[in-house]
């Protein structure tokens, strides 16, 4: 069974002491999580960060189930970038471990019988503050050739997928429902997942990013597209449609 949930931010406690994760799933079992893993953040800049990161990969990959994430915009996209490049659920993929791996931008895979759109990243409002190489990339957001890849995926799909997974959301959704005021430096991201919500047929999007579980739905041309938000919650997939 695949299970969804959000934001880790590198908490290992989140794997052994929340919900579903805790004990219940089996090696049948797939957790995707949308973005913001945060156990790819350390590199040779912080030797005793690093031997921390790779501390608790290992611990994951004790983990009898499959793990699966995008990024996030907290993540350390250049070290992510450098793990080894294998072929898996019919695209390439990051493998960081055994059972871990990254599922890259504007591809879809198949996982379980089910496709999946995915496309990370999102601007770090809090850029600030924080170091570039230390704990802050700027391949947090997308690079042209990403975008040109996520479209001819779409179009190759006959803009059909059962579900998209992505860190941050559509427009319209940060305006509607999440009411805030969209940050033009993600402009450019957010615009272009407004594009798929209007083109794309799917059973839900799921997101993280913004640190709430909600669901929404919106009309779209007599349509209805429905959303998940997720954070703390970790659902089995075939449940998201029931709620």
């Amino acid at each position: 069974m695949i299970y969804i949930t959000g934001d880790i931010h590198g908490k290992i406690d989140r794997f052994f002491d929340c919900g579903l994760l805790d004990g219940k799933l089996t090696q049948e079992d797939t957790l995707i999580i949308c973005g913001d893993f945060g156990f790819v953040w350390f590199d040779e800049n912080n030797p005793m960060g690093l031997r921390r990161d790779n501390d608790e990969l290992d611990k994951l990959s004790c983990k009898p189930y499959t793990i699966l994430f995008i990024d996030g915009n907290h993540e350390n996209h250049d070290m992510l970038s450098k793990y080894p490049e294998t072929k898996r659920y019919g695209d390439a993929v990051h493998k960081i471990r055994d059972n871990i791996y990254h599922l890259e931008r504007g591809k879809i895979y198949t996982i379980e019988g089910h496709t999946f759109f995915t496309f990370g990243g999102a601007y770090s409002i809090d850029k600030n503050i924080r170091q570039e190489h230390i704990s802050w990339w700027s391949g947090e957001l997308p690079s042209k050739e990403e975008y040109e890849r996520g479209i001819r995926a779409i179009k190759d799909a006959d803009y059909l997928v059962d579900y998209i997974i992505t860190h941050t959301c559509p427009t319209e959704l940060i305006k509607t429902f999440l009411h805030r005021i969209p940050d033009p430096h993600d402009g450019e991201l957010t615009g272009f997942f407004d594009y798929l919500m209007y083109e794309v047929d799917f059973k839900r999007w799921f997101f993280g990013h913004w640190h709430t579980d909600n669901c929404y739905n919106f009309n779209l041309h007599g349509k209805e597209k429905s959303f998940r938000a997720m954070y703390f919650d970790a659902i089995p997939l075939d449940s998201s449609k029931e709620e």
